[in-house]
């Protein structure tokens, strides 16, 4: 596997062992890629028990003017194409352009600070790809992660509202499907990742 991360200039441990005491931490270092619901994944789809309703915010907050999540993915896109075509070069004009337009924020009519409101699948990690991962109630040994599309939650109302689901990834235990990261509905959400196959790397904790 390829190291996107160099190693360390310098030997924490050597320097202050009592950090060696403190235990390991792990690193994800996603990958773009294409992964199914059995893996690991950041933005990937999710294995989702076929009965059981999609979380949603019902926090208060604005929720009628956001991005459009196939706008953010084909900005990533030509960023992705304009940077890696040549050191330094970036947009084109005529992307940037494309870009300005894309950036546009848009208004759903109709829609109150308090209707519900689809979370975004981040992460899931199975306990077996992520070596200092606990296990969950009851031996479950799989992590969902969700969060809401607005940075407006907390005392300062610019923080995330995050959401955890831990379940049992063995066949059998529940009817599983497919679930893409987000569900269909009228909604322009403020962004979503892109799919990640996930890697780690363990490291000592530093804090």
């Amino acid at each position: 596997m390829t190291r996107t991360t160099p190693p360390r200039p310098l030997d924490a441990e050597s320097l202050f062992p009592e950090l060696a005491a403190r235990g390991t931490t792990t690193r994800l270092h996603p990958r773009p890629g294409n992964p199914d619901a059995s893996a690991s994944s950041v933005g990937g789809p999710m294995l989702w028990p076929a009965d059981e309703p999609w979380p949603v915010c019902t926090q208060t907050h604005g929720r009628e003017r956001g991005r459009r999540p196939a706008d953010i993915h084909r900005e990533r896109e030509i960023l992705a194409d304009a940077w890696g075509r040549a050191p330094f070069s970036g947009p084109t004009e005529e992307e940037g352009q494309l870009l300005h337009e894309l950036s546009r924020r848009h208004r759903i009519p109709g829609v109150c600070d308090t209707d519900p409101l689809p979370l975004i699948g981040l992460a899931q990690l199975h306990r077996r790809d992520i070596p200092d991962l606990p296990a969950g109630p009851d031996g479950r040994d799989l992590l969902q992660v969700f969060c809401c599309p607005y940075d407006a939650h907390g005392p300062s109302r610019y923080e995330l509202l995050l959401h955890l689901r831990w379940r049992r990834s063995a066949p059998g235990c529940c009817p599983m499907t497919c679930a893409t990261g987000s569900t269909p509905g009228r909604r322009h959400l403020k962004k979503r990742p892109s799919s990640r196959r996930t890697r780690t790397r363990t490291r000592t904790r530093m804090s």
